[in-house]
């Protein structure tokens, strides 16, 4: 008796309405169902099963910050290609990183456009990230101003702060008023600064006397031109990357035509790619010569940006204004998902950088791109289409 009343009232219910199953099948209740499968998940086989389950094995550790999302995650210093013209620079980030033999709080790395500042800056925030539980900023241009005040953020939670294309300060005084602020809170706090831009400290002419200083104190590495040995290194890389591989007189061809930056070399190699998979023929030195024409002696990422953006919008007939506003007509937006595709995918642009550009989030430029790849592959006219763009 004393153990029936102690036995739970699920248990009692259950046993009763298997007792009165022939009068009544339809008298199963949720009570009945809990009761049921429980009893089933219990059975001898499955608790070996459970037993001899290996536990999930766990990834990495949680972090308190996450990699600022403007940096790109596949640029590292396993993929940077050295030379002689850089190797200086990409050492001394190495040893900042490793915390060796590095006394400057504030580095500046300065060259032109297409030689892999950025690329090494990216490497250097990845390399930290995986070392530190500190937090990283990495910013462009105005966006530490705009976006960074040190006199309200919890500086002792910051490992390293990065500021790339630092040209955009040096036309406006007021912008490096608030640098100069910025700057030395983070040096007084402790916080290691990496900047990077296309002009030395004694060439920024229109800069405050105070601005220039700052960035003038900082060690300040160049990186120059690329020579034709460490061109032809770049370009077997980027074969590779992009799975296409160039005769040898057509490789010698881009080697000595586009050597000057790392953007010219590419977009060369994206176009003749573009023509062997559009046509289904192989390039040789005189389709090389005809299809790279198109390109100029001078391939600049940012004027030939607006040289595409500006064909899109001629050959769909489509106003630049409207490509830039918030006017979501099929047409428009086509054209503006093609703008995307070829700035990221042939003009290797971010996509942090091309949101910035139309004024939308990463994640809107991520789905114009995809749509765009897949419209590739089921209608072979909007491939030929984007081959004639570019």
């Amino acid at each position: 008796m004393q153990n029936k009343k102690n036995s739970p009232r699920a248990t009692r219910i259950n046993k009763n309405l298997v007792r009165n199953k022939t009068k009544d099948d339809s008298q199963l209740d949720l009570l009945t169902f809990i009761s049921n499968e429980s009893i089933a998940v219990s059975r001898a086989s499955n608790v070996r099963s459970i037993r001899t389950s290996k536990a999930p094995r766990i990834l990495s550790k949680s972090k308190k910050f996450s990699l600022p999302i403007n940096v790109d995650r596949t640029k590292v210093f396993d993929n940077f290609i050295c030379g002689e013209s850089n190797s200086r620079a990409c050492a001394i980030l190495k040893a900042m990183v490793n915390q060796s033999n590095i006394d400057f709080q504030a580095i500046y790395i300065c060259s032109l456009s297409g030689l892999g500042k950025s690329h090494l800056l990216y490497a250097t925030a990845n390399s930290i990230f995986e070392k530190s539980s500190k937090k990283i900023c990495y910013f462009h241009g105005k966006e530490f101003v705009y976006n960074f005040d040190a006199e309200i953020e919890n500086l002792n939670e910051i490992s390293t702060v990065f500021i790339d294309d630092l040209d955009e300060l040096t036309y406006d005084t007021g912008l490096q008023d608030k640098f100069t602020r910025n700057f030395d809170l983070l040096k007084r706090s402790g916080v290691q600064i990496v900047m990077a831009g296309s002009l030395l400290p004694k060439h920024m002419k229109m800069a405050i006397p105070k601005f220039s200083t700052r960035v003038g104190s900082a060690l300040v590495e160049k990186i120059n031109k690329i020579d034709r040995e460490l061109a032809t290194k770049i370009l077997e890389n980027l074969s590779v990357v992009h799975k296409y591989k160039l005769s040898p007189d057509v490789s010698d061809l881009l080697v000595d035509c586009f050597h000057y930056h790392v953007y010219g070399l590419e977009s060369a190699l994206l176009k003749l790619k573009s023509y062997s998979e559009t046509f289904s023929s192989n390039v040789d030195i005189k389709i090389a010569l005809k299809e790279l024409k198109i390109l100029g002696p001078v391939l600049d990422k940012n004027i030939n940006s607006k040289k595409i953006i500006c064909r899109v919008c001629e050959f769909y007939k489509i106003d630049v204004e409207d490509l830039f506003s918030k006017n979501r007509k099929k047409d428009v937006a086509f054209a503006r998902h093609v703008c995307m595709y070829i700035l990221k995918d042939r003009n290797g642009l971010s996509l942090s950088r091309i949101a910035r550009l139309f004024n939308r989030d990463h994640t809107s430029v991520l789905y114009g791109v995809n749509k765009i790849i897949a419209e590739i592959q089921t209608d072979k006219s909007i491939r030929k289409d984007i081959h004639e763009l570019v």
